[in-house]
């Protein structure tokens, strides 16, 4: 019966702290509660379309290079002068969701794949003019999807 009494005058006691305390600190409290998760479902919302704005631009702008060249042309940079202004912007949309930590890689991975766009696909050999047998390994079309591939494998993170 005590244990009762005591689980009683337990509850009686915090009832009356919450009878005589202000409620504008609880009210200040939900209302901020509130804001953030207003916040956070808004970054979550931009974030999302700043992902689908990436994969499309980017599986639109290669159609035909990547992920099967079906259409691989004689100058890759012209043929892509047109669309890296798009590739550009949905890529840095999706900067501003990228953790710090994977920046670097992220800004690494935009200028490996500019670079070799711009450079016609051609690599140090090729422009060399040697042939070995090893440019199997330095194939373009080779290099141009797995630079690609390297792009599209930060929104993964954020699919899940």
């Amino acid at each position: 019966m005590e244990n009762t009494e005591n689980t009683i005058s337990f509850f009686d006691q915090l009832s009356l702290y919450f009878t005589e305390v202000p409620t504008w600190p609880f009210v200040l409290l939900g209302v901020v509660i509130v804001f953030a998760l207003g916040v956070e479902l808004i970054n979550r919302r931009r974030r999302a379309d700043a992902v689908d704005y990436y994969d499309t631009t980017f599986r639109t702008e290669l159609a035909g290079l990547y992920p099967n060249p079906t259409n691989w042309p004689e100058d890759l940079a012209l043929h892509l002068k047109a669309s890296f202004p798009l590739m550009r912007d949905a890529f840095e949309n999706l900067r501003g969701f990228i953790p710090q930590k994977q920046l670097y890689d992220y800004n690494l991975a935009w200028s490996n794949f500019y670079d070799f766009c711009r450079s016609n696909g051609a690599t140090n050999e090729n422009q060399a003019g040697e042939t070995s047998p090893t440019d199997a390994e330095h194939d373009p079309k080779q290099i141009f999807h797995q630079l690609v591939t390297e792009l599209l494998a930060f929104t993964e993170q954020f699919k899940r």
